[in-house]
């Protein structure tokens, strides 16, 4: 901690004066003008405070005990463990310029517009969990200097000739990009830190690790090179966008080559370097049972980005006082005959089950942390992936066919409501998407732990619904039954549907991912 010079008290960064404030006296100081023996250990570290959670292992450094009740990574209350670590020194740090009033006044705002979220996260007490913490990122520094050398090509047609002209185009460029970054924590998930962005550098400040007085900040544990080509290939596309613009490279039909690696030795394209940086985030966290959800702000500009899981009460509350008036429109101006209500019945069940498939495997995809590099990299150590050659996966297959069939239920519906025929057509059709999907479907089920088979009820009940339409008996009832047998699995579909959604809005618990024998995890 910072003792202010004048009273002793306790100093910690006040957003406002973008000062260290004495929160007993209220004397302002300039956060380069106080220092510590630990500030500067050999130059290129700081001494500070490291808290480690027992239970995820999640790690945030601090300047007083305030973080020890509580872990924004997990939830857990539990007391966490601290020592006395030396840190890598930031090169430079953006500083908190939203305050928490500010931070809370944008999450509410977009809160309002979440009707069905629960409503713990609309309650005070629990918006007032957002934590100030600096998270740490790598900012790539990329230069393109020297002779380049670009192809061009121009199509122009005279009479019953095409003419096609080909050009080496060459010029000198001298470029230099600054700011691209990317996060340097595994245990900050990417799509959130990509989703917070942009940061502004021109805000960015020589680091002093007075400017942590008050706040905490995550580790660095991802390897800068992980993402040093996307640095490279952002640079190239900035580059080439320029480039075309430019009057004579456009005149002369300029083409950007398909390869990357083609295109940065064309443009001369280097990675200068790698600073190492923290960035602004107010953070909150929401447990439910086994799942956490995340809240997080921009501590710069305020933009705010949320998992929103759904209340299934408030949900299915809505949904009916939504489809009173639905039905009452409908029974006004539409009549279906039983057996075209059945199959419109079955068409409902179909795309829920579809809906349904299609949850499921990002729910695979979420919970194997694909697209999560800084994750999947597991703490620092840059593993080479291995390339995978991409086959046709069950969903692409599903999803063509399954659309195909649908836009042919469509029709069969139309045909069979105007002329009475197709309807042997229109349930073979119907068969056969659920099938596909009920295929498919298990297949994915297999993969995952905890995963239903929801749409198994609503393929039961097409299946008695395709019988007694093949059969074609006499009364009504029967189609009346089967429609509303249906209906009832497509209701139950939905259920399943939203407990579905809430596991992609929301993550598993950061100590299930832990690998190791920790008794604690």
């Amino acid at each position: 901690m910072y003792e202010c010079p004048n009273c002793g008290a306790n100093l910690k960064f006040h957003i406002p004066s973008q000062k260290l404030r004495c929160a007993h006296c209220e004397s302002g100081f300039d956060p380069y003008a106080i220092h510590k023996e630990t500030d500067t250990v050999d130059g290129d570290s700081f001494e500070t405070n490291v808290f480690l959670c027992p239970q995820c292992g999640g790690e945030m450094i601090g300047g007083d005990n305030d973080v020890t009740s509580f872990c924004s990574y997990c939830g857990s209350a539990n007391i966490l463990s601290s020592r006395i670590s030396r840190e890598k020194r930031p090169g430079f740090i953006i500083p908190f310029k939203k305050t928490k009033e500010d931070c809370k006044k944008a999450y509410g705002q977009k809160m309002k517009k979440a009707f069905f979220v629960p409503k713990e996260l609309k309650n005070p007490d629990f918006v007032e969990g957002f934590r100030g913490i600096y998270m740490p990122y790598w900012s790539y520094r990329v230069s393109q200097k020297g002779d380049i050398s670009l192809e061009g090509k121009t199509v122009k047609r005279k009479g019953d000739y095409v003419y096609t002209d080909y050009y080496a185009l060459t010029g000198e460029l001298d470029a230099e990009y600054e700011g691209f970054s990317c996060d340097a924590s595994s245990a900050f998930y990417d799509n959130i830190s990509e989703a917070l962005g942009p940061y502004y550098i021109k805000g960015r400040k020589e680091f002093t690790p007075a400017f942590l007085s008050g706040f905490y900040a995550d580790t660095a544990d991802v390897d800068p090179e992980l993402y040093r080509e996307d640095a490279e290939k952002l640079a190239n596309s900035a580059t080439y966008d320029k480039l075309a613009k430019e009057s004579v490279f456009k005149r002369h039909g300029i083409e950007q080559p398909d390869d990357e690696k083609k295109l940065s030795n064309n443009l001369k394209t280097s990675c200068d370097g790698v600073d190492r940086v923290m960035f602004p985030v107010w953070f909150m966290s929401y447990r439910n049972g086994d799942r956490i959800a995340y809240a997080a702000v921009n501590g710069q500009t305020g933009k705010v980005v949320a998992d929103m899981p759904i209340d299934k009460k408030k949900f299915f509350a809505g949904s009916l006082l939504l489809a009173i008036p639905v039905f009452i429109l409908l029974n006004l101006f539409l009549t279906l005959r039983p057996a075209v209500l059945m199959g419109v019945s079955a068409v409902l069940a179909i795309l829920s089950a579809f809906v349904y498939y299609r949850e499921l495997s990002a729910i695979f995809n979420r919970e194997a942390n694909e697209g999560d590099r800084g994750l999947q990299m597991g703490g620092g150590g840059l593993q080479k992936q291995k390339k995978v050659k991409r086959q046709p996966t069950a969903i692409s297959v599903v999803g063509i066919v399954t659309t195909v069939q649908i836009l042919a239920v469509g029709v069969f519906i139309l045909v069979g409501t105007r002329a009475g025929i197709g309807t042997f057509f229109l349930w073979i059709a119907i068969i056969a998407a659920m099938v596909w999907i009920c295929v498919a479907g298990i297949r994915k089920c297999k993969k995952m732990k905890d995963s239903g088979l929801g749409f198994l009820f609503s393929a039961g009940a097409v299946f008695a619904g395709s019988i007694i339409q093949l059969r074609h008996p006499v009364s009504d009832l029967w189609y009346y039954g089967a429609a509303l047998l249906i209906l009832l699995t497509v209701v139950f579909l939905l259920k399943d549907l939203i407990g579905n959604y809430n596991r992609l809005a929301m993550r598993r618990l950061p100590q299930f991912d832990k690998k190791g024998g920790d008794d604690n995890a």
